[in-house]
């Protein structure tokens, strides 16, 4: 097969250190990206494409660069069968949704935000209700999770590393968040849930404030994904310092890719 008019073959990255170059030092490359690679990177201007690897969502490709570019690269690697095998989903970078649905066969999925702190935030005062929890509390946990947030990616105790904090009320928990090993090992916050009754009282805010300063104290940064329809939590990560937010939108593949 030929690629199509006026592009030419991507350089192929083939170390961490050559996708942050190319990305210019991108924080989500830096702590998202495992290193070594799963896999060649690809870059074709000012756009690049890498292999992820996800704990729920298994092998995709994610995309980065603008929409014009990214769709030029993106013909280039269909013609030349170089997208990784096999491909789940796909993630791209929000404005170049619109390039990659018109060359790939895209099903549901969600628009995210990824950001990240690498200072400690203050001590707030529902700090003093925390308790840490333990593989005795996942029917809990999963209870929590179920009833108040069940779109997240947060595994009770399904990966090693995991440090769950929750405020506990009678044999349920009225709050609970994870810290956890990424799959680059970058500590990122998953599961951050407060029932219903108890929102607004400060219990996300200390369970996400607590987590964070632990992760900064340990490896100098901490990480998370958020639901770009979530206002709340946004504004709350940004109060607790998060910064450096790249806007994604990640789609499954529902049928193998053709070139």
């Amino acid at each position: 097969m030929t690629s199509r008019a006026g592009a030419t073959r991507p350089t192929a990255l083939t170390s961490h250190e050559e996708l942050l170059a190319a990305t210019g030092g991108s924080a989500f490359v830096r702590h998202d990206i495992p290193d070594p690679l799963e896999g060649t990177a690809h870059a074709l201007g000012a756009a690049v494409a890498v292999p992820r690897r996800t704990h729920t969502r298994g092998l995709g490709l994610l995309l980065m660069g603008p929409p014009d570019e990214t769709a030029r690269l993106l013909d280039v690697l269909l013609a030349d069968d170089l997208l990784p095998a096999p491909m789940a989903s796909v993630t791209v970078e929000r404005g170049s949704l619109d390039a990659v649905a018109a060359r790939l066969p895209l099903g549901g999925g969600n628009d995210w935000e990824w950001m990240c702190a690498t200072a400690p935030p203050p001590e707030v005062p529902a700090e003093s209700r925390l308790e840490e929890l333990t593989a005795a509390d996942e029917p809990a946990i999963r209870a929590l999770l179920e009833a108040a947030n069940p779109t997240t990616d947060a595994r009770p105790f399904e990966h090693p590393g995991q440090h769950w904090l929750g405020v506990r009320e009678g044999d349920g928990l009225l709050a609970c968040g994870v810290r956890e090993p990424g799959v680059s090992r970058t500590p990122v916050l998953a599961g951050i849930t407060v029932a219903a009754r108890a929102r607004g009282t400060g219990l996300g805010l200390a369970v996400t404030a607590h987590l964070t300063r632990e992760a900064v104290a340990e490896s100098g940064v901490c990480t998370l994904g958020m639901y770009s329809h979530n206002t709340v939590a946004r504004r709350v990560y940004r109060g607790l310092g998060y910064g450096d937010v790249h806007e994604w939108s990640s789609r499954r593949l529902v049928r193998a890719p053709v070139g």
